[in-house]
């Protein structure tokens, strides 16, 4: 007798490590635009977020999982988040 699994079609991992590499390309080149420093940080920070989802998503396949796993992978993050923000007061303070 079989039973049903859930059958979801494999990510395409090539096209993911060429999106993976040219994200690299595009943070590295960030250094050498003539932003603030604390613009070209940003962007990075967004384009490494980006590149995390991309990893979690079909590297470790949480797209396919239920929301009950999403939560545990965003709870943290959001911590994260949390935490840089109240911190930036005491960091623009450094001199």
């Amino acid at each position: 007798m079989a039973h049903s699994e859930s059958v979801h079609e494999r990510p395409n991992y090539v096209a993911v490590w060429a999106w993976l590499v040219l994200l690299l390309g595009i943070s590295l080149a960030a250094v050498f635009l003539p932003f603030s420093q604390t613009l070209t940080v940003t962007f990075i920070f967004i384009v490494a977020a980006v590149k995390a989802f991309l990893v979690a998503a079909n590297y470790m396949e949480l797209r396919f999982e239920k929301r009950f796993i999403w939560y545990i992978a965003i709870i943290p993050v959001l911590l994260f988040i949390i935490m840089t923000l109240t911190l930036i007061p005491d960091i623009g303070t450094i001199h």
